[in-house]
């Protein structure tokens, strides 16, 4: 199809439209005086009818015989993409998933429409987002085709680690845009050209059946979540705050979480850490210790959850200082590998006396290490629903029996 048809085209409706707002004009004119117009009403009429509609059936008539052959390969590029073997995602020059195979949705643990639209940098551990980005951004820039080795923060099968990753970015022009798009694929570190794994991706039936089975697990977790907690808060001896916050932290981190730290709100609204539950086997000297030694009131999400009352959901945070700095300024969420995290605030039930917020809960849940946890990958809506409900359960504890209303 000539481009230069439909731009001359274009340029005689425009100049059509332009004659036929001239004759609308004279529409007020005595009708003595109107034979002249009405003649060239006629005339332009004509005119559409005998040289532009013929025109335009022309190029649409060249635009889908030329075309058909382009965008049956355009189908078959696409249908390749979707069922490479290899984990393959197509990203802007800022590193932003375009599109995501089915490989690729796979490895990540998320659907291609989920990470559609977010950061690729936002998958992998905090230590390789700056140099993802610099990669990525140097090859859409045409500097050359890169590779890069990075972290993923993305649970194994079984809730072991996937390991690290090599990505290949190269350069690739879309067909119609200016600008290079960075296709990335993902391979195991030291088997380049290998496949992923031995076996092909799940078939439909397979894939329903696994669907159904981790649905199934994810509804048994969460009963157990709300049976722990229920069942460490009726066992507590003490209405103490500590006690109780410990207690439910416990129960917490041995269900649904690698990391659980509770903190309290005192009667003038001052946060004061209570219990830093971590995992089994991590070093009491590590970011265990830094966080026991850490003033709640300088972790943003902490005070945001005391002040606000509001649950917060963080997946993969961008934020890494959301959660406060060490004494060295090393980010907690880097320490600690975190992979997403839940921040609960324990509120008082109505009528209570003292400050909205009694006490806060942050989860945390690692990429890297899941040390007995129940459940992998981040937390999701449903689990931060049922940790809502423990969070209200802990508040009931916290501030005494409530008279119901008549």
């Amino acid at each position: 199809m000539s481009e230069r048809g439909w731009d001359e085209l274009g340029e005689d409706l425009a100049d059509f439209r332009g004659r036929v707002a001239e004759l609308e004009a004279v529409r007020g004119l005595p009708p003595d005086r109107l034979a002249r117009s009405l003649e060239a009403v006629l005339i332009e009429l004509r005119y559409a009818a005998d040289h532009l509609w013929p025109r335009y059936e022309e190029l649409v008539r060249r635009t889908r015989s030329g075309g058909g052959t382009g965008r049956q390969e355009e189908q078959l590029l696409r249908a390749l993409f979707q069922r490479l073997p290899l984990p393959v995602a197509l990203l802007d020059r800022e590193g932003t998933v375009r599109r995501l195979n089915h490989a690729g949705a796979q490895l990540l643990g998320v659907g291609a429409g989920y990470a559609t639209g977010r950061p690729l940098a936002g998958f992998v551990d905090p230590a390789d987002r700056a140099a993802l980005r610099s990669q990525a951004a140097a090859v859409a820039r045409g500097d050359g085709d890169r590779s890069i080795v990075v972290g993923l923060q993305v649970p194994g099968e079984s809730g072991r680690p996937p390991g690290h990753w090599q990505l290949t970015l190269a350069a690739l022009r879309p067909p119609g845009e200016t600008r290079n798009a960075v296709l990335t694929v993902f391979q195991t570190e030291g088997r380049r050209g290998a496949p992923v794994s031995g076996r092909a991706a799940p078939g439909a039936e397979e894939g329903a059946l696994r669907h159904e089975l981790s649905a199934a697990t994810r509804e048994a977790v969460l009963l157990d979540v709300l049976d722990e907690a229920t069942t460490a808060l009726l066992s507590v001896r003490s209405a103490a705050p500590g006690e109780v916050l410990g207690a439910v932290a416990r129960a917490l981190r041995g269900t649904v979480a690698d990391w659980v730290i509770a903190d309290a709100v005192d009667e003038g609204g001052a946060l004061r850490r209570c219990a830093v539950v971590r995992p089994p086997g991590e070093d009491a000297d590590g970011p265990a210790g830094a966080m026991e030694a850490q003033d709640p009131a300088s972790c943003p999400v902490v005070v945001e959850a005391a002040s606000g009352g509001v649950v917060t959901v963080r997946v993969r945070p961008e934020d890494a200082g959301c959660f406060g700095r060490d004494a060295q300024g090393r980010a907690m969420l880097t320490r600690a590998g975190v992979l997403s995290l839940v921040c609960l605030p324990v509120c008082r039930p109505p009528g209570s006396a003292g400050p909205a917020v009694s006490a806060v809960l942050t989860l945390f849940r690692s990429g890297g290490r899941r040390s007995g946890a129940a459940a992998p990958g981040p937390f999701s809506m449903p689990e931060a629903g049922v940790l809502e409900r423990v969070a209200r359960h802990t508040a009931l504890v916290l501030g005494g029996p409530v008279t119901p209303p008549p």
